[in-house]
Formats: structure tokens, C-alpha cells, sequence
């Protein structure tokens, strides 16, 4: 019996082998969380089907021929793991039977596809009856036998015989030895989780399935790779451990510059950096919190807790992750830099939409045609396998969620690592629901520490969220890692807030140019909540004001923000400037203003912008100004979530007088926001009559699956309904700075493509793509400018007009947007 076998070369692994070899490798990965028996049977028996005649000939002789391979060791399992479990399990853990079963059998039959639980489909097939199933799709595919050719009693059981000897000659373990093993494993796990209610209890239950699906497809994947010969090999735990060493002495390279101090501000950075030293020394898996100040350095901060975590508690990875692009980058830029230089960063992935390989990369690669070094860099974007990983909260999220191969495959490497996310604060409420249980699950079952870190942390564990993160380390550690006092948190202070009018009135942009003007000797700051105010203030001050006057918005590409970005930073060393800018710069851009304009956000939103003014300490004092733009002027009506906010925080301030200790409003902002909000307001996405994505991942009421089974999950539409960009829109190609001739060739190629559908060409518009992401904008399918977009590949490709992208201030029109 064969599991693979190549017609043109002849080359072949037997099935036996392919099954303990996943089972050995899944296996081997399971332990690290309490869970090797359980991996080793799901991969024992996870193509127990292509024992099956039809597979066989289908592999030899019939490629075309359609055979079903993966229900057959889920309807063997599920059978014969009831009838042990119903004889030999009593007392209360008989209530995780069902599930362990279920739970087995779906991973199995769905490792190669993942699909929703209740039937739905219709059929003209008279023995075809959804009741007699009970509406689940998992008993359909385990019993309908929909093409009447399957030899499960002659094939299979034969095989499933002769693989169990095996098992016992290989490891002297019997099969039900073996199932309760793994038995034992699963309720141990379902110990370590504290639900609050059922749904919770059904939610986690797909965690478990995801869990359990990623270590399968991983170890399946790789041994199928390597089948005839090892093309991916992957990083030996030694050479994990030699690089956690490296990466320790490189960041306390860093912080030998810091020891000694003098100045008030660094003896309290020195106390911050021996509180995360030692806590990263020490911390066991928990959610905790960084919460700290502007100007403490929250990047080294962030290295030295996750290396030492890595050295000191054996942590596999440290995975750094923000909500924002240029966030991403700027920091991925210095944690390379710290470990080793931007080329030679070893084990460290970045992996985000605006990773381009450079020319020099590409023609490397190509004067080398190696296989297998093309195999290995596709094996660690998919599954994330490098010892340091640098990311986006899209990616985070689509690993929880999504369920492509190459999503699923990466949540199970997840496991035993220390997690950064950065500026969390930027999550949408609608996803809070998912990302608590989420990350309790990571926490509790996965071994992974958490570390939510930003200056206006969220009050997850909030008694008005409706499923809480549960704060803290398993051994007691306290939630936040570094605790200042009063005292200390002052001496980062370096602004004074004041409202812009102290009677609370509603202000207009022609005021706010006024304002501006009668400080002409400062570089200014003024964020506004809408593109449209932010083009229109600049209008006004490019011809009230005679300094270099600066415009940034989601209108402009990536690579014009951050070169805007870049000359601004110059410029502001030399001369004062003006910059009107959306929200996209209150998180992590390293700029440095006098005096920053806020118009009136959430609270969450001006400490940030806070973060931009007299950054590096250089005045006494610098000055942040919150303004009530005019709703006719700045326009919230289709930005849901900041007009919310907004109004919080009018509550708030307006019984407050200048100056305003900002910092100290946070808790109070978020347990109102959380307080105003509607139980159905955590859950992504509400629309009416709609089940959410937490509801077809958890009890899925509206579903028709009978009450007996415990799998009732929409697993595949919930997928697809996930987005963390609730958006309606398409990225478009713009004209900008010197990728002219790129655009042009792309343009050249795909006509050539779209008569000739050469492969080589299609090879070219991929590689042209990739390199034009930082060059793209996204847009509203409904745009005003949809008309002057040059479309191809039925829309596949799609370029603006070169004339109606200018260089102060991007495209005209384009969607509000935040997360990249």
C-alpha cells in the first residue's frame, strides 16, 4: 500500500510509513502542550482511506480518479473510540466522550478542507435523507456512502488490523491503550480552561479542533514533502536554543549603553528595564500588560522580556505583533537590527503585505535553482516555523480564523511563545468577544505568554464585557510587569493638555487655521478624524501660512507616507512645519512636534496623539490642544466607532478644566465606552438576523444539527465571514515618485498575457505585483473615481490614473481605513 508515488520518477513511500512517520511527527509537537497521544492517534489514522483499492489505483495507474480518503479513518475511529469509551470511562469525565470523538473524527476527515457542521444542501437522491444524519454533515461523511464504490470492509479494516500490529511491535502500545492515553490527554486539557458558559464551552471546542488540525496538517505536510527525499528540514530545537542565547547577548549589548545613569528620566528607564529583565526571567504563561509611557522604549523593552523568556523558559518564538504597517516596519527595521544586521538577521520571518524581495534576492535565488531552499522559505511564510516572528494583526487574526491551508497551519506554532501585540488599543470592540476567549485558550492550553502593550491599555477583564480575558500568569505573577508610581509616570511627562475653548464650543477649521498661525515660530501637529477635514485644513493653511506645510492620509500609498514621513522628520531639525494629518500617525511614528491639535476623539486616541508632542524632551513643556471640530466640517456619521468614542469623551472633559491630566482618564474612558456598549456590540459582525462569527463558532443555535451531537460549528463560513478590515473595497495601483516604469511594464505584460497566457508572463505580473504593493491604495468599490480606473484581468489588476494622483496629497478620494 502506497501513500504517494510519482508516475514519471517511480519513486513511492509506503502508507505505513507515511502513518507513523505523521503520527511520530504530530506526536512529537503534541507533547509540548500535554497532548502527544492524542496527535499520535489522529495522525496514525488520518489516511487510513488510502488503503482503499480505488486510491491505490488512482495513485498508480488513474490520476483523475476522484477517491475519498479522509472519511475512512474518521468513521473507523469514531466507532470503535465510542464503543471503548462507553465500556471503560464512568463518573464525571463520561460528559467528554462525545466530544473527544466528534472532535477526532472531524480533524481527520477535514484535513484536507475544512467545512461547516449543519447540512444545508438539497439533493434529488431519494436514500439521501439530512434528518437521518441529523442535520451534520460529519455523520453524513462518515456514513453516506455517496458514490457506493467505497471499500471500507474489505480494504480498510484489513489494513486497520495489520497497522495496530505494527503499533504494537513499534512501541509495544495497543490501540486501546493508545485511545485512553489520549482520552486522558483531552480531559486534561478541558482542566486547565475555566468556562463561564456553555458557549464559551463550545467556542473553545473549536480552538481544539483548529488546534489539533494545525499540528496534523503540519507534520502531514512535511512528511508528504519529504517523501522521497528531505527538501525541508527544519530548525533542530539545538539551533533554537543557540539563537535564543544570541539573541539575549544582543539586546543586553544594547542596554549596556543604559547602565549608570544620571538623569532622573533614565535611572526610572533603568528601573523599568530590570523590572522586564526579571520578570522575563521568571514570568510563567500568562496575559499580562506593558503598560507604560512614551519615551520608556517599549521596542527594547519588549526584545529583552521575549529573549530572556525565550532563554530562561524555553520559549520557542517571539512573535511581535501591531495593528499598524509602518508601526510594523519601523520596529521590524530595529529588532533586525539588534540581532543581527537587516540581511543577516537569522531566523527572523517578516512576514505583512509590503515584504518584497529585493532584485538581488530574486537573481540569488535563480543563479542557485534550489528546490529546496524555495521549498523552506514557502514552509516558514506558511507556517510561521522561525524563532522570531514579525507580523500584523490581519495575519494574527486570519491565523485564528481563516481557513486556508496555510492560516491553520500556523496556529499550532503558536505554541510555547512569548506574543508582543503592540498598540491593541486599536482593535475594533466588535472583535473583543473573539480575541479574550482566543487568547485565554493560548494562554491556558497552548503555553503561550501574552503581552498586550500599549501606553491606554484596554480594560479587557472589564464586569461589562460580556467574556473577560483572564489577566495574570499561572503561578500568581501580577497582570502588569512593570508598576510606577505617581512620581515616576511624571517624569515622562512632557506635555500640557488644554481645550482648545474652555466653554466647550464647537470649532471650525478656519479658527483652527487662525490658532495656527498666531504660533509661527512651532512645528505643529493637527490630527483630524476625517480625510476630508484633514484636505481641507490643509487647503486653508497652504495659503494663510509660509511654513513647509505637510499632508498625510490613507489616500497616499504606503511608500508616500512613509517618505512624507521621512523628509518631515528631516525638515523638523532645521525649521518649524505644519502637518494635518488623519489618525495613521498617532500610533509608533517617531515624530516630533511643539505643539499637537487633536480634534476630539476617544481618549485611547489623544494619549497617542500625545505621544507625537516634545517626544524627546526638548522643551520644558510642549502643548496638545483638544478641539470639538464642527460635525458639518468633520463628518463621523459613517465612522460608527469613533463618533462613540467621541461622545465618551466630551462626557468626560467637559466638566473637566485646563490643564487635563489625560493619562490618568483612561480606565474611566474604556469602562464607559464598555458600559455604553451592547452585549451585541463585542461580537464581529452584527447585522440584523445574522449570526456572528462567535455564535457559528460556538453553540450556533439557528444551525439544524440535533441537540445530541456536541459539533454543531459552521467552521468554514465563519472563516469566510471573518475580516478584521470591515471593508467593502480594492487595492488599486497609483502613480507615485519613480515606480512609473513599473506600472507601465506591468501594464505591457499583462496585455501580453491576456492574448497569449504564457506561464513566464503570469510568473512576471506575480513578481511585478508583489514589488507595486507599497504603491497601492485601498478604495471603495463604489468610489467616485471607479470610472478612471484602468482594470484588468477582470479586476484583478487594477491602476488609477496617473493624472489624479498628486504628489502633496495622494488620490482624490479613497476609503477610512486603519489596520494594514
Amino acid at each position: 500500500m502506497y501513500a504517494h508515488y510519482n508516475q514519471d520518477t517511480k519513486q513511492s513511500q509506503l502508507l505505513l510509513v507515511h502513518l507513523f512517520n505523521v503520527a511520530d511527527k504530530s506526536s512529537e509537537a503534541g507533547k509540548e502542550i500535554n497532548q502527544g497521544y492524542i496527535l499520535f492517534l489522529i495522525g496514525l489514522y488520518h489516511d487510513l482511506g488510502k488503503s482503499d483499492r480505488l486510491f491505490q489505483r488512482k495513485i498508480l495507474k488513474d490520476p483523475s480518479l476522484k477517491v475519498n480518503h479522509t472519511s475512512a479513518g474518521a468513521i473507523y475511529l469514531y466507532l470503535k473510540i465510542a464503543h471503548l469509551l462507553k465500556n471503560r470511562i464512568k463518573g464525571a469525565n463520561r460528559k467528554y466522550c462525545n466530544s473527544f470523538c466528534e472532535i477526532i473524527a472531524y480533524v481527520i476527515s477535514a484535513h484536507h478542507g475544512v467545512y461547516d457542521i449543519p447540512i444545508i444542501r438539497q439533493t434529488d437522491d431519494e436514500e439521501y435523507v439530512p434528518k437521518n444524519f441529523g442535520y451534520n454533515k460529519l455523520c453524513e461523511r462518515l456514513f453516506y456512502n455517496e458514490d457506493k464504490k467505497y471499500n471500507y470492509e474489505e480494504d480498510v479494516l484489513p489494513f486497520a488490523q495489520q497497522l495496530e500490529k505494527e503499533l504494537y511491535e513499534k512501541y509495544h502500545l495497543s490501540f486501546e491503550q493508545l485511545v485512553l492515553k489520549a482520552f486522558n490527554e483531552y480531559v486534561g486539557l478541558w482542566e486547565k480552561l475555566d468556562s463561564k458558559d456553555d458557549s464559551e464551552d463550545a467556542y473553545y471546542r473549536t480552538l481544539i479542533v483548529r488546534l489539533y488540525l494545525s499540528l496534523l496538517k503540519n507534520a502531514d505536510i512535511l512528511d508528504t514533502v519529504n517523501a522521497y527525499e528531505i527538501i525541508v528540514n527544519p530548525m533542530l530545537t539545538a539551533r533554537y536554543e543557540e539563537l535564543a542565547e544570541s539573541y539575549k547577548a544582543s539586546i543586553e549589548e544594547v542596554y549596556k549603553n543604559f547602565q549608570n545613569p544620571t538623569k532622573p528620566i533614565n535611572v526610572v528607564r533603568t528601573k523599568i528595564a530590570d523590572f522586564v529583565k526579571t520578570r522575563g526571567m521568571n514570568d510563567s504563561n500568562g496575559i499580562y500588560r506593558l503598560d507604560l509611557p512614551t519615551g520608556a522604549g517599549k521596542t527594547n523593552l519588549s526584545m529583552r522580556y521575549g529573549f530572556h523568556q525565550m532563554v530562561h523558559q524555553k520559549k520557542k518564538r517571539f512573535i511581535y505583533i501591531t495593528a499598524y504597517l509602518s508601526v510594523l516596519e519601523q520596529n521590524a527595521h530595529e529588532i533586525k537590527a539588534t540581532v543581527g544586521n537587516q540581511s543577516e538577521a537569522e531566523g527572523v520571518l517578516e512576514h505583512h503585505s509590503n515584504v518584497v524581495e529585493s532584485e538581488e534576492d530574486l537573481k540569488n535565488e535563480n543563479d542557485i535553482g534550489d528546490e529546496k531552499k524555495e521549498a523552506m522559505k514557502e514552509y516558514l511564510v506558511d507556517s510561521w516555523d522561525s524563532p522570531i516572528v514579525l507580523s500584523t494583526m490581519v495575519q494574527m487574526f486570519q491565523t485564528f480564523f481563516k481557513t486556508k491551508a496555510s492560516n491553520i497551519r500556523r496556529f499550532s506554532n503558536l505554541i510555547n511563545s512569548t506574543i508582543i501585540l503592540d498598540e491593541v488599543q486599536s482593535l475594533p470592540i466588535d472583535v473583543m468577544t473573539l480575541f479574550n476567549l482566543t487568547l485565554n485558550f493560548l494562554n491556558k492550553v497552548m503555553k503561550v505568554n501574552v503581552v498586550l502593550c500599549t501606553a491606554t491599555q484596554p480594560v479587557y477583564n472589564s464586569d461589562n464585557i460580556p467574556h473577560k480575558i483572564q489577566y495574570g500568569g499561572i503561578n500568581g505573577e501580577e497582570t502588569d510587569i512593570v508598576q510606577l508610581t505617581a512620581e515616576e509616570r511624571q517624569i515622562f511627562k512632557r506635555t500640557t493638555v488644554y481645550k482648545f475653548d474652555e466653554d466647550n464650543s464647537i470649532i471650525s477649521l478656519e479658527e483652527i487655521a487662525q490658532e495656527v498661525t498666531n504660533y509661527s515660530e512651532e512645528s505643529i501637529l493637527i490630527i483630524l478624524n476625517t480625510k476630508s477635514a484633514v484636505k481641507n485644513l490643509y487647503k486653508l493653511l497652504k495659503e494663510k501660512d509660509q511654513r513647509l506645510c505637510y499632508h498625510l492620509s490613507t489616500n497616499m500609498c504606503a511608500q508616500h507616507r512613509l517618505d512624507i514621513i521621512k523628509t518631515i522628520k528631516e525638515k523638523l531639525a532645521d525649521e518649524p512645519v505644519i502637518c494635518i494629518s488623519t489618525q495613521l500617525i498617532e500610533a509608533g511614528v517617531d515624530l516630533d512636534f511643539n505643539r499637537v491639535i487633536r480634534s476630539y476623539a476617544g481618549i485611547d486616541s489623544i494619549v497617542q496623539a500625545n505621544g507625537r508632542c516634545n517626544r524627546e524632551g526638548n522643551l520644558e513643556s510642549g502643548t496638545v490642544q483638544l478641539v470639538n471640530v464642527h460635525p458639518e466640517q468633520e463628518n463621523l456619521t459613517r465612522l460608527k466607532s469613533i463618533r462613540k468614542k467621541k461622545k465618551i469623551t466630551e462626557q468626560i472633559i467637559k466638566k473637566l478644566d485646563s490643564p487635563i491630566d489625560i493619562m490618568t482618564l483612561n480606565n474611566e474612558f474604556f469602562e464607559r465606552y464598555y458600559t455604553n456598549s451592547k452585549p451585541a456590540e463585542f461580537n464581529y459582525p452584527k447585522q440584523a438576523d445574522e449570526p456572528t462569527v462567535y455564535e457559528l463558532l460556538s453553540l450556533n443555535k439557528d444551525a439544524p444539527v440535533d441537540q445530541r451531537f456536541c459539533l454543531r460549528q459552521s467552521f468554514k463560513s465563519a472563516g469566510t465571514l471573518m475580516n478584521l478590515i470591515q471593508s467593502d473595497t480594492n487595492s488599486v495601483i497609483v502613480y507615485y515618485s519613480e515606480n512609473k516604469g513599473k506600472v507601465e511594464e506591468l501594464i505591457e505584460v499583462v496585455s501580453r498575457f491576456e492574448k497569449s497566457y504564457q506561464i513566464k508572463d503570469l510568473n512576471t505580473i506575480q513578481k511585478l505585483s508583489k514589488e507595486l504593493q507599497p504603491y497601492t491604495i485601498n478604495m471603495q468599490k463604489n468610489d467616485s473615481l471607479d470610472k478612471s480606473i484602468d482594470k484588468r484581468l477582470d479586476g484583478r489588476i487594477q491602476i488609477l490614473q496617473e493624472t489624479l494622483y498628486t504628489e502633496d496629497m495622494g488620490a482624490h478620494e479613497s476609503i477610512e481605513g486603519f489596520i494594514y
